[in-house]
């Protein structure tokens, strides 16, 4: 349930949690003033403060682990996109500079963000899983990189190892992100959340039975808090899930610094010297 939750469109999932509060609101109100059940509700009167304050503490903390999990997964998405394009530029640069045919290599690259870019985000999107595409094109490119060795005596055999371990690297960063995307909820977390913030409103209909405005402006606040908190939360949960998700721009850009095969490496812009200072007379 917890599941089918956070995988609704951003409009259905605000709905349905604001419809679930906003209906435990208005049976509360009832059950507090109703005619039927106004008479009972009236022997729990007395209730202190204390104790809406103590399950709302347990709800803010449990609430703060749930989205500083949920933000601590953003971060490492984003560490690890931004890792698996620097890996990609790196690994041309070097392979540029190690005198080794750089052909194979910027194709391997090219065909890999592609892959990665078509194929795996539009995968991760919908059901959190890896692009047999992206696979196999980093895998060929792992192999063009292995294949690509110096003569021992050589003295750019140095890169060699370099090479090979930035390609690794790249590897890694997927690794990491591919992680991320798996669709792995906190439910039992989630399950403890919406219980205890259904019991901060039980808590406070039972501060307030003497008059119902008081009663309705203290749950349209704390409904509204938990409705909207709980929201933005759940709307983070997926790092790689639309409409909010990270972002494919690292590895995209990689495309304008590695050109296609037999094309030059485009060169960066010079720095504009520096005005000369007046001299002195």
């Amino acid at each position: 349930m917890i599941d089918a939750w956070l995988n609704l469109p951003l409009p259905l999932m605000f709905g349905a949690i604001a419809g679930v509060y906003g209906a435990t609101a208005i049976f509360l109100y009832w059950l507090c003033f109703g005619r039927q059940t106004r008479r009972w509700m009236l022997t729990f009167n007395g209730a202190v403060a204390e104790l809406f304050g103590a399950i709302m503490v347990i709800f803010g903390i449990l609430i703060g682990f749930v989205a500083g999990d949920v933000w601590d997964s953003w971060r490492q998405a984003v560490s690890a996109v931004e890792s698996e394009g620097a890996s990609l530029s790196m690994l041309n640069e070097l392979a540029s500079a190690s005198g080794l045919p750089t052909d194979g290599i910027r194709r391997d690259i090219r065909v890999y963000v592609a892959a990665v870019t078509e194929k795996e985000w539009p995968s991760m999107a919908d059901n959190g899983t890896a692009a047999p595409e992206a696979r196999q094109a980093l895998g060929a490119l792992i192999k063009t990189v292995a294949s690509m060795q110096h003569d021992p005596k050589d003295p750019n055999a140095r890169f060699d190892g370099l090479l090979l371990d930035m390609a690794l690297k790249v590897q890694s960063a997927r690794a990491a992100r591919l992680v991320l995307s798996a669709p792995s909820s906190e439910s039992v977390k989630w399950a403890s959340v919406f219980v205890l913030a259904l019991m901060g409103q039980i808590s406070i209909a039972m501060l307030h039975l003497d008059k119902p405005r008081p009663h309705i402006a203290a749950m349209a606040i704390l409904t509204t808090s938990i409705v909207l908190i709980m929201f933005l939360i759940g709307a983070s949960e997926g790092p790689f899930q639309p409409p909010i998700y990270v972002s494919s721009d690292p590895i995209t850009k990689v495309l304008q610094q590695v050109p296609a095969p037999g094309l030059p490496v485009p060169q960066e812009p010079p720095a504009p010297e520096a005005s000369a200072g007046a001299k002195g007379i």
